[in-house]
This record gives C-alpha cells, structure tokens and sequence, in this order.
C-alpha cells in the first residue's frame, strides 16, 4: 500500500512539474489576450506551416532539433508565416546540446527584430533596415546569464510598439526601446548555430499594453550592454575557409563580395599569394606586422 501511494504521488508530482513548466510566465509589458499559434512539436513530422530554409530539422522526443550543416555556411533556419499585431507576447522552451546560438527573429519586410541566446545570455535587437546601406542593427537589451548545455529553460518575449522586454525563467530581465521593433512582422524564425540546439513548447498571444509596465520598468537594473569584439584575423580566415583545408582559393577569398569589387580583390588575392601557390594561409592572409 505503501508502494502504492509513493508511486502515486511521484507521479502526480511530475504531471505537476510538467504543467508548470508549460504554464505561461507572467508578463511584463504586455497582458496576453487571443492564442494565434501553439505548436509543441509531438506530431509525427514537423508541421507544414514550418518552412527550413537551411540546416536539418528533426522532431526528438516532442522538441523540434535544428542542426547547423558545415556544407550550408549558414546557421540552420526554419520559419512560420503568421501576421502579428503591434502587441504580442511568445513564449518557449530551448535547451543547448552542442549549439552555440538560437535566434527568435522576427521578419517582415526584411529582419525586424529578434532575440539571441548564446551558453553565456541574451541580446534584444531591432534590425538593420534592408534596402538602407547605412542603417545598423541597434541592440537595446542584453542580460549575462550562463545555460547549462543539456538543460531545458523557458523564454518570454514581449514587444509592445517600439518596446522590447525578454526575460528567461522569471530571471533577469533584457529591456529596450527603437523605432525599428515597432515594424510590422509577418514570420517568425528559428536561425540555430552550431551541433544542435532544440525548442519546444511554442506560443504566440495576442496582447494589449500592461499599465504596470512603466512602474516596473522603474525597479529593473539598467541592461549593461557590452559591445562584441571586433573578429580577429583568424576569425574573418575561418569565415572565408569553407572547405576548412586551413587555405583560402580565390573563390573564398572573393567570397560574396558584390562583382563589382571581384577584380580587385583578386588583385588583392595574388599579391597576399606570396609563394603563388593559388592558396592563401593564414600568415599571408594576414601577415603579423613587424615591430
């Protein structure tokens, strides 16, 4: 009888662990209203309203898995059409397994804003305009906070107009405002950098603007945000070495530069090509400058 009972409560326990997981976090800047999309990802295959555009997508145990394919030179990406209001609030889950990055981008004409999550936190951004050669992308929030590979966390992100709130298990919260997020928004995607990484647990709502909002905002930390490195030599090297035989050809030198710099990169290219070999190494990529 004993047994019994012991059993039964660690079952109920777990179903009761299960829901709270699932249980929307509560919001900040927005109060949720009207469902537009839930998908917890325990079909047989991956929905049809889901495109991949790159990298290979698999359904694991009821979670979606995006794996980064070397032979893309691109992060995995998948997506979903769904018009969006000026007011939303998204919720899901992700965990890493060898992944480096997972985006939440929202799309429209163009990159509208999005989401970055890496082992050590998260960034909130409004994108670059798409046909404005001069505009930036504008990061507005970001939060250290390190993610165990392996573990299951859950996400929020809420935009209300021009104001971006993103927050990870009730934790601390990512904040920002740009004229850029208040972009009308027709998709949402799931770029994945790296092995793999996965989400599960995904919803959209409708919402309309939390009053409390501006008194909360109020009590929050100021987001310190830290520029990113400049990309070292090796960096930009690796970038262009697609086949990564540790030697650029003159096709990756060229890379995806617009034609009309080709011919004087490849001017460029065969006089870094020091041994006119028809490869670049690293030291002749970039030459350690004598002091």
């Amino acid at each position: 009888m004993k047994t019994i009972l012991r059993c039964t409560i660690i079952f109920l326990a777990a179903q009761f662990q299960a829901m709270a997981a699932d249980a929307p976090m509560t919001g900040l800047l927005t109060t949720r209203g009207k469902l537009l999309l839930c998908d917890d990802f325990s079909a047989a295959k991956v929905a049809d309203n889901w495109s991949a555009a790159k990298g290979q997508w698999d359904l694991v145990k009821g979670a979606l898995r995006g794996t980064e394919l070397k032979a893309d030179h691109h992060a995995a990406s998948i997506r979903t059409d769904i018009e969006l209001p000026t007011t939303l609030a998204l919720q899901f889950d992700f965990r890493f397994d060898g992944g480096t990055v997972i985006h939440c981008s929202f799309n429209g004409k163009g990159h509208i804003c999005r989401a970055t999550l890496t082992p050590s936190g998260f960034v909130i951004k409004g994108e670059k305009v798409k046909k404005d050669a001069d505009d930036k992308a504008v990061t507005v929030g970001q939060v250290q906070q390190s993610f165990d590979p392996g573990k299951w966390y859950t996400m929020l992100i809420e935009i209300d107009g021009e104001q971006m709130v993103a927050r990870v298990d009730d934790d601390h919260v990512a904040f920002g405002s740009d004229a850029k997020i208040a972009r009308g928004k027709s998709n949402v995607g799931f770029p994945m950098a790296g092995v793999s990484s996965q989400i599960d647990n995904l919803k959209i709502w409708a919402a309309t603007s939390n009053a409390a909002w501006t008194a909360t905002k109020a009590k929050l930390p100021t987001n310190t945000i830290i520029a990113p490195k400049p990309p070292t030599p090796a960096d930009r090297f690796a970038k262009f070495d697609a086949d990564g035989d540790s030697q650029l050809s003159l096709k990756e030198f060229i890379g995806k530069r617009p034609k009309d710099t080709h011919e004087t990169a490849t001017k460029g290219f065969k006089r870094k090509d020091k041994d006119a070999s028809g490869g670049l190494s690293l030291a002749e990529y970039a030459p350690v400058k004598k002091k």
